[in-house]
């Protein structure tokens, strides 16, 4: 509403560069530019818009994210677990786990979380799908960790083993090493998927 009346669309303008249409009033504060526009993000907003419609794409066809919903699915259900899994569904998920966890914050993030349980799976996959370099990173870390300890299943024991601004500081440089991704580990998962018959039609 603007005053008593009803703005209707027809008194809308087109921003000058994205067209989309806004008050004349905004119009005559932003020199004409939707808010967007003007403060710099309609490209970043069109970019997310692009980025989610593909990722909903994939989500649909793609065999290897339809697998690992259903490993994700079977893994908390309580009438399931990664018990349950076979052994290359284990190396599978662990490995897989390993990776997003450090993608998004790095291999404290990864000690911390439930992912970081199942440390051993990790480990014995990198090893399987041939990412050595990985592999050398994975050890690092724990050793940065935990020394030659193995690592703990219970969560509260791996807390209080990173809670250290040094150890952080040393995962840190590893994460960086991590992140060049010099096994290209996707591929190499979803070769390992294809080859144990994991993903059907990839």
């Amino acid at each position: 509403m603007l005053g008593n009346q009803r703005v209707r669309m027809t008194d809308k303008v087109p921003c000058k560069e994205c067209k989309a249409l806004i008050l004349p009033s905004t119009a005559a504060r932003t020199d004409g530019l939707c808010m967007a526009c003007k403060n710099g993000i309609r490209q970043n907003i069109e970019r997310s818009k692009e980025y989610y419609k593909k990722e909903r794409q994939l989500d649909k066809t793609c065999p290897f994210r339809a697998f690992w919903r259903d490993l994700v699915s079977r893994v908390y259900d309580e009438s399931h677990g990664f018990h349950t899994l076979t052994n290359e569904e284990k190396t599978y998920y662990a490995v897989n786990c390993l990776s997003g966890e450090v993608y998004n914050g790095g291999f404290v993030q990864y000690f911390d979380n439930s992912a970081g349980e199942h440390y051993k799976y990790a480990e014995l996959g990198l090893i399987q799908v041939g990412a050595t370099n990985s592999l050398r990173l994975l050890r690092k870390a724990r050793n940065e960790v935990f020394g030659s300890d193995a690592v703990p299943t219970d969560k509260t024991l791996r807390l209080a083993a990173t809670d250290s601004d040094s150890i952080r500081k040393s995962l840190d440089q590893l994460d960086d090493e991590f992140y060049k991704d010099l096994d290209q580990l996707g591929d190499k998962l979803e070769k390992y998927a294809i080859e144990n018959g994991l993903v059907q039609n990839a």
